[in-house]
């Protein structure tokens, strides 16, 4: 345990005088205290340094991410493409069979519908609009 206190009578005024564990005193000068506590402050200003730099490569990292994000609309449909929207009871089997060309096997033609609507499951809903692309099409 280490004790610490200014003495005005048995220590001159620029000491301060120490008591260690070892019980034996100490005396260090206000000017090496002042440079530990400078040192401290020099350690706090760096650690809040790095935590703001940090902050800031994480912060225009996820922004930067964010705008190479996908959208949900996708791109439009090309002039060799066809917009079929759905309708009740449809699934992708069925839109994959009828429009997909004849040694296509339907498998494949649903995968790229899948992957042409950015669709990451085969549940449609009533209105939505696929677009079929054109390396399916007969």
């Amino acid at each position: 345990m280490v004790h610490t206190w200014v003495s005005g009578k048995s220590a001159p005024a620029s000491f301060h005088y120490t008591m260690t564990a070892s019980s034996q005193p100490r005396y260090a000068s206000r000017s090496t205290t002042q440079a530990a506590s400078r040192s401290h402050r020099g350690w706090k200003a760096a650690r809040s340094l790095f935590i703001l730099v940090a902050f800031l490569i994480l912060f225009s990292g996820l922004a930067f991410a964010h705008t190479f994000a996908s959208s949900e609309a996708g791109t439009p449909a090309s002039a060799d493409e066809i917009v079929v929207s759905v309708d009740s009871g449809d699934t992708l089997w069925e839109l994959a069979a009828e429009y997909k060309k004849d040694r296509m096997d339907t498998r494949d033609a649903v995968h790229l519908l899948m992957k042409r609507n950015g669709l990451s499951s085969s549940s449609l809903h009533t209105g939505q609009e696929l677009i079929l692309p054109a390396n399916m099409l007969p």
